[in-house]
């Protein structure tokens, strides 16, 4: 990619590689975290998946969900990225609020 949002549109294809892309990026590092904790057995965690009942299942249904979640984090950050710098007048940037000049006085108290 090029590093901006031009050309990247659904009838053009761009979009959705750069979003399934990046999904396999965030899938992939957290395949990497889940194997780091299962191999470092961290607070127990490969005993308790190998000697459970429905352990594997467990295991199984924590890679998916930790996945899923890596997945849309990385398609966040990436949109985020995409999304330019403050000074190029993208990614929805408002401009700051300038005083008018008038100047009004207080109304007095009862």
């Amino acid at each position: 990619m090029d590093g901006t949002a031009e050309g990247l549109d659904a009838e053009s294809g761009r979009l959705p590689r750069f979003l399934i892309a990046h999904a396999a990026a965030g899938f992939m590092l957290a395949l990497g975290v889940v194997a780091a904790l299962f191999a470092g057995d961290v607070s127990g965690l490969r005993g308790l998946v190998l000697e459970v009942r429905g352990g594997l299942l467990a295991a199984a249904v924590f890679t998916l969900l930790m996945g899923q979640t890596l997945a849309v984090v990385q398609i966040a950050f990436a949109l985020w990225l995409l999304a330019g710098t403050p000074g190029d007048g993208g990614g929805g940037h408002r401009g700051r609020l300038r005083p008018s000049g008038i100047l009004t006085r207080a109304a007095p108290g009862p």
